[in-house]
Protein backbone atom coordinates (compact mmCIF):
# COMPACT_ATOMS: atom_id res chain seq x y z
CA UNK A 1 0.00 0.00 0.00
CA UNK A 2 1.67 3.35 -0.94
CA UNK A 3 1.46 6.24 1.32
CA UNK A 4 0.88 9.65 0.59
CA UNK A 5 3.57 11.71 -0.71
CA UNK A 6 4.52 14.79 0.91
CA UNK A 7 7.00 16.18 -1.66
CA UNK A 8 5.12 15.32 -5.03
CA UNK A 9 8.11 13.79 -6.21
CA UNK A 10 6.68 10.43 -7.00
CA UNK A 11 8.01 10.01 -11.54
CA UNK A 12 10.13 13.27 -10.69
CA UNK A 13 13.71 12.77 -10.87
CA UNK A 14 15.94 14.22 -8.39
CA UNK A 15 19.36 15.87 -9.61
CA UNK A 16 19.25 14.16 -12.64
CA UNK A 17 20.73 10.97 -10.73
CA UNK A 18 17.38 9.09 -8.57
CA UNK A 19 14.16 8.10 -10.23
CA UNK A 20 11.87 8.30 -7.65
CA UNK A 21 9.52 5.60 -7.89
CA UNK A 22 7.32 5.05 -4.66
CA UNK A 23 6.79 6.40 -0.90
CA UNK A 24 8.22 3.81 1.22
CA UNK A 25 7.81 5.71 4.73
CA UNK A 26 6.47 8.84 5.71
CA UNK A 27 8.13 9.44 9.69
CA UNK A 28 8.64 12.80 11.82
CA UNK A 29 11.73 13.85 10.39
CA UNK A 30 11.31 12.69 6.77
CA UNK A 31 10.19 10.63 3.64
CA UNK A 32 11.76 7.52 2.40
CA UNK A 33 11.17 6.88 -1.34
CA UNK A 34 12.69 3.88 -3.33
CA UNK A 35 14.17 5.18 -6.30
CA UNK A 36 16.32 4.12 -9.44
CA UNK A 37 19.75 5.21 -9.60
CA UNK A 38 20.24 6.27 -13.04
CA UNK A 39 23.51 5.12 -13.89
CA UNK A 40 23.42 2.15 -12.62
CA UNK A 41 19.57 1.13 -12.74
CA UNK A 42 19.32 -0.37 -9.44
CA UNK A 43 17.42 0.58 -6.58
CA UNK A 44 18.45 2.96 -3.67
CA UNK A 45 17.13 4.72 -0.45
CA UNK A 46 15.97 8.43 -0.89
CA UNK A 47 15.69 9.91 3.12
CA UNK A 48 13.94 13.47 2.22
CA UNK A 49 14.01 15.74 5.39
CA UNK A 50 10.96 17.63 6.31
CA UNK A 51 12.38 21.43 7.12
CA UNK A 52 9.85 24.53 7.49
CA UNK A 53 9.78 26.94 4.53
CA UNK A 54 11.17 29.66 6.40
CA UNK A 55 15.60 29.06 6.95
CA UNK A 56 17.76 31.82 5.93
CA UNK A 57 20.43 30.76 3.03
CA UNK A 58 22.92 30.58 5.99
CA UNK A 59 20.68 28.44 8.39
CA UNK A 60 20.69 25.88 5.21
CA UNK A 61 24.09 26.39 4.43
CA UNK A 62 24.84 25.05 7.94
CA UNK A 63 22.41 22.32 7.84
CA UNK A 64 24.09 20.98 4.95
CA UNK A 65 27.13 20.88 6.06
CA UNK A 66 26.13 19.27 9.19
CA UNK A 67 24.27 16.72 7.29
CA UNK A 68 27.47 16.29 5.10
CA UNK A 69 29.56 15.38 8.17
CA UNK A 70 26.81 13.03 9.25
CA UNK A 71 26.92 11.18 5.75
CA UNK A 72 30.81 11.00 6.03
CA UNK A 73 30.14 9.52 9.29
CA UNK A 74 27.71 7.29 8.13
CA UNK A 75 29.99 5.65 5.54
CA UNK A 76 33.09 5.47 7.79
CA UNK A 77 30.37 3.16 9.96
CA UNK A 78 29.11 1.45 7.64
CA UNK A 79 32.46 0.21 6.27
CA UNK A 80 33.28 -0.71 9.71
CA UNK A 81 30.26 -2.69 10.22
CA UNK A 82 28.02 -4.51 7.68
CA UNK A 83 25.48 -4.12 9.92
CA UNK A 84 25.24 -0.35 9.34
CA UNK A 85 22.90 0.75 6.62
CA UNK A 86 25.46 2.36 3.85
CA UNK A 87 25.17 5.92 3.22
CA UNK A 88 25.91 6.85 -0.76
CA UNK A 89 24.97 10.06 -1.42
CA UNK A 90 23.61 13.50 0.06
CA UNK A 91 22.62 16.47 -1.13
CA UNK A 92 19.56 19.44 -1.41
CA UNK A 93 17.20 20.24 -4.33
CA UNK A 94 14.89 23.37 -4.46
CA UNK A 95 11.48 22.14 -5.71
CA UNK A 96 9.36 24.33 -8.87
CA UNK A 97 7.06 25.18 -6.21
CA UNK A 98 9.77 26.75 -3.75
CA UNK A 99 10.66 24.16 -0.85
CA UNK A 100 14.15 23.34 -0.11
CA UNK A 101 14.58 19.39 0.65
CA UNK A 102 17.99 18.08 1.86
CA UNK A 103 18.05 14.72 1.30
CA UNK A 104 20.49 11.26 2.23
CA UNK A 105 20.63 8.26 -0.11
CA UNK A 106 21.08 4.86 1.35
CA UNK A 107 21.69 1.48 0.40
CA UNK A 108 18.07 0.14 -0.44
CA UNK A 109 17.00 -2.74 1.97
CA UNK A 110 14.49 -5.48 1.06
CA UNK A 111 12.28 -6.70 4.30
CA UNK A 112 10.86 -4.94 7.46
CA UNK A 113 11.93 -2.93 9.86
CA UNK A 114 11.86 -4.83 13.57
CA UNK A 115 8.71 -2.76 14.51
CA UNK A 116 6.83 -4.37 11.62
CA UNK A 117 8.17 -7.43 12.63
CA UNK A 118 6.87 -7.51 16.06
CA UNK A 119 3.35 -6.14 14.71
CA UNK A 120 2.81 -9.01 12.70
CA UNK A 121 3.62 -11.85 15.00
CA UNK A 122 1.10 -10.11 17.38
CA UNK A 123 -1.87 -10.15 14.80
CA UNK A 124 -0.85 -13.10 13.87
CA UNK A 125 -1.55 -14.44 17.68
CA UNK A 126 1.99 -15.37 18.21
CA UNK A 127 4.04 -14.91 21.94
CA UNK A 128 7.36 -13.15 22.27
CA UNK A 129 10.22 -14.65 21.26
CA UNK A 130 12.53 -16.83 23.39
CA UNK A 131 15.49 -14.95 24.81
CA UNK A 132 17.28 -16.69 23.08
CA UNK A 133 15.72 -15.97 20.22
CA UNK A 134 15.70 -12.47 20.53
CA UNK A 135 19.48 -12.42 21.19
CA UNK A 136 19.95 -14.11 18.13
CA UNK A 137 17.94 -11.45 16.06
CA UNK A 138 19.26 -8.55 18.12
CA UNK A 139 22.75 -9.89 18.18
CA UNK A 140 24.22 -8.23 14.39
CA UNK A 141 22.63 -4.81 15.45
CA UNK A 142 24.09 -4.94 19.30
CA UNK A 143 27.71 -5.34 17.40
CA UNK A 144 26.82 -2.34 14.71
CA UNK A 145 26.10 -0.25 18.04
CA UNK A 146 29.61 -1.67 19.89
CA UNK A 147 31.56 -0.54 17.04
CA UNK A 148 29.81 2.72 16.62
CA UNK A 149 31.01 3.31 20.46
CA UNK A 150 34.34 2.34 19.56
CA UNK A 151 34.44 4.99 17.40
CA UNK A 152 33.03 7.43 19.89
CA UNK A 153 29.94 7.86 18.17
CA UNK A 154 25.64 7.28 19.40
CA UNK A 155 22.90 6.79 18.09
CA UNK A 156 20.76 8.39 20.38
CA UNK A 157 17.54 7.25 18.30
CA UNK A 158 17.70 3.02 19.17
CA UNK A 159 14.24 1.83 18.90
CA UNK A 160 12.53 -0.69 16.96
CA UNK A 161 11.50 1.42 13.62
CA UNK A 162 15.52 2.05 13.11
CA UNK A 163 16.51 -1.90 13.38
CA UNK A 164 15.84 -3.37 10.12
CA UNK A 165 15.11 -6.91 9.72
CA UNK A 166 17.40 -7.01 5.71
CA UNK A 167 16.63 -9.67 3.23
CA UNK A 168 20.71 -10.55 2.46
CA UNK A 169 20.25 -13.70 -0.34
CA UNK A 170 18.43 -16.68 1.40
CA UNK A 171 19.57 -14.88 4.82
CA UNK A 172 18.02 -12.69 7.31
CA UNK A 173 20.44 -9.99 9.22
CA UNK A 174 19.23 -6.85 11.55
CA UNK A 175 20.87 -3.25 10.04
CA UNK A 176 20.82 -0.03 12.53
CA UNK A 177 18.85 2.81 10.45
CA UNK A 178 18.81 6.68 10.96
CA UNK A 179 22.89 6.94 12.26
CA UNK A 180 23.21 10.66 13.02
CA UNK A 181 20.18 12.59 11.48
CA UNK A 182 18.60 12.79 14.91
CA UNK A 183 21.51 14.50 16.24
CA UNK A 184 22.20 16.96 13.02
CA UNK A 185 18.73 18.13 13.63
CA UNK A 186 18.78 18.33 17.54
CA UNK A 187 22.14 20.21 17.51
CA UNK A 188 20.13 22.97 15.09
CA UNK A 189 18.72 24.81 17.44
CA UNK A 190 16.94 27.57 15.27
CA UNK A 191 15.48 24.64 13.36
CA UNK A 192 14.51 22.57 16.64
CA UNK A 193 12.38 25.54 17.87
CA UNK A 194 10.79 26.04 14.12
CA UNK A 195 9.74 22.43 14.38
CA UNK A 196 8.56 22.08 17.65
CA UNK A 197 6.30 25.32 16.58
CA UNK A 198 5.15 23.81 13.06
CA UNK A 199 4.57 20.74 15.09
CA UNK A 200 7.05 18.87 12.65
Amino acid sequence: EQERDPFQLCGTTIEGKYLITQVVGDGGFGVVYRAEHQGFHEPVAVKCLKLPGRMSTREREMLLSQLREEGRLLLRLSKASSSIVQALDIGAFTKADGPWVPYLVLEWLEGETLAHFIKKRADRGEGPLSIAEAVRLLDPAAQALATAHEQKVAHRDVKPQNLFLAQVGSSRTMKVLDFGIAKVLASHPTLTQMMAETNM
